[in-house]
């Protein structure tokens, strides 16, 4: 499948949904299109709230995609790429409107910024974090005043030093990223449209 981000809304609420084939990774394109979709809905005046989610049933967002880092040449290159990531953290924070993240899978590196950034993430079970980054030899900056922000700066040194290892969803519960944790996609999708 092809990678994408749509949006649909109905009875006040806009649903934003992105895919990528690889996990839901996060590439310049996806991150400029999410922040597109986002600023459009906020001002959208049909839509009272937002949902965001990913396409599939796997990983809900793989974070930063690796495909499009390996291609990097230079510090400008980086740079830009990364900034999309900021982008698209700062216009989640400026919208007037509530933003929910349904997250129905594994969230990793700037996936978990991502979330993050949301005013409220509802989850599945299987929606365990880690925030790799430093296992491959770069820090977690940009996403982290989103990410210390919702867990504060004892559970963000925790998940960024334990770059291996993943964290269970009851832990994101624990510690606030995560509003709610369900057994069942039908569960999930209640407490979302509840």
């Amino acid at each position: 499948m092809k990678e994408y981000v749509k949006t649909q809304t109905e009875q006040g609420i806009a649903t934003i949904e992105f895919f990528h084939p690889n996990s839901n990774a996060l590439p310049s394109a996806i991150l400029a299109e999410l922040a597109k979709a986002i600023k459009t809905c906020g001002d959208n005046e049909d839509a009272q709230v937002i949902i965001l989610k990913s396409g599939r049933d796997r990983a809900f967002c793989a974070g930063a995609s690796f495909d499009e880092m390996k291609k990097m040449k230079n510090k400008k290159e980086a740079t830009a790429f990364f900034m999309g990531f900021a982008n698209l953290i700062n216009t989640i924070r400026s919208l007037n409107k509530f933003i929910l993240a349904k997250v129905q899978g594994k969230v990793v590196g700037g996936g978990v910024g991502l979330v993050a950034a949301c005013d409220i993430a509802f989850a599945l079970e299987a929606a365990s974090v880690k925030l790799s980054e430093l296992s491959i030899g770069i820090g977690p900056y940009v996403i982290e005043p989103a990410v210390s922000r919702k867990i504060g700066a004892a559970a963000f040194r925790e998940l960024s030093l334990d770059a291996n290892k993943w964290k269970s969803a009851k832990w994101a519960k624990k510690k606030g990223l995560y509003r709610s944790v369900s057994k069942s996609k039908e569960t999930l999708n209640q407490k979302v449209l509840k």
